[in-house]
């Protein structure tokens, strides 16, 4: 060879075959010309062993495709999460590529365990919310099968990620009540989550944007774990002797449950507001108004879409960091 670089003419001289026929191979086009697979594995043996070179590498990796994707949630009966794999899967599908999903459970080794898992089925990438408190080990992952994380990222991560923006969008639903209010109750968990963070900091920024300084006393929070919502306001409440005049929640789950300790203790709708984030349907005929940031779904399936698809092709991502705007739903 006059040149260090493996071209395909090489590859199909070193195995006895066509230039043609190698093509074929490397553009998954091996069945549809009844290549043997015996030919196909000689094929790709050749190949293998100039992996180091990039563009051999690309070959690979089409090559070996198996048009699989794996997903890795934390709760699939989040209303949050189901509905963003309903339209994941849905944009997926378009391109003839199946989604694995797996579940976590919010269990770090749980996470670690099913991830191995879809490495050996051989995805071809990764869609991941994490639980994890370093990126170290999709980092590691990511070397040959690319990682995407979704909705919470890891701070300072090298890995692309997917999520609602929060800062304004929190201080923009909150301020009509911050301003004619004395007091705003932030319920929440899992604070080092950074999606929970940006939430946070948004409740915060909204509050100071009307001259209202945060009491530490009004944000509440703890790990997360069922009906954690509800046990949080019950100890609010029997504090206080009252509820709070206004509370915003980060999540969906956790304004669920919220409402379930406001309906047993039979709280006025009078007596409180309440903001959260994660918008569901429901709230257009619930009992308490309630005004909710909605993401946007088919956004952020198709940015997921895109993103992988570039990731796949090798092609430089113009931004690491992709926050879809969400909009408002008022029920006041």
């Amino acid at each position: 060879m006059a040149s260090n670089k493996l071209k395909i003419n090489d590859i199909a001289r070193l195995a006895g075959v066509s230039a043609t026929t190698v093509s074929h191979i490397f553009n998954k086009r091996d069945k549809k010309y009844r290549i043997s697979p015996q030919t196909r594995q000689r094929v790709l043996s050749i190949a293998e062993k100039y992996r180091d070179q990039s563009h051999i590498h690309q070959y690979l990796v089409k090559a070996n495709s198996t048009n699989t994707i794996g997903v890795i949630v934390p709760d699939m009966s989040n209303s949050f999460f189901s509905m963003f794999l309903h339209h994941l899967e849905a944009c997926f599908r378009q391109k003839n590529i199946q989604l694995l999903i797996t579940c976590s459970h919010y269990n770090k080794e749980v996470e670690l365990k099913v991830a191995q898992n879809l490495v050996e089925r051989k995805v071809d990438a990764m869609i991941v919310v994490t639980s994890l408190d370093s990126d170290q080990f999709y980092v590691d992952i990511n070397q040959n099968t690319p990682v995407l994380l979704f909705d919470r990222y890891l701070q300072d991560t090298t890995l692309p990620f997917i999520t609602s923006e929060a800062l304004q969008s929190v201080a923009d639903l909150i301020k009509p009540y911050a301003e004619k209010l004395d007091e705003f109750y932030f319920i929440g968990c899992d604070i080092q989550l950074t999606s929970i963070q940006a939430r946070l900091k948004g409740f915060k920024q909204g509050l100071e944007s009307v001259g209202l300084k945060v009491d530490r006393d009004w944000l509440v929070s703890d790990n997360y774990c069922p009906n954690k919502g509800y046990q949080l306001l019950k100890s609010v409440h029997q504090k206080l002797g009252r509820v709070p005049k206004a509370i915003f929640t980060p999540s969906g789950n956790l304004l669920q449950e919220v409402l379930s300790y406001l309906v047993e203790a039979k709280i006025d709708p009078k007596q409180i507001y309440l903001c959260s984030y994660d918008y569901n349907s429901y709230l257009d005929y619930c009992y308490y108004p309630i005004d909710a940031i909605e993401q946007d779904f088919e956004k952020m399936a198709l940015t997921c879409v895109n993103v992988i698809d570039d990731l796949l092709n090798f092609k430089e991502l113009k931004h690491q960091a992709f926050f879809i705007q969400p909009k408002i739903i008022r029920h006041r």
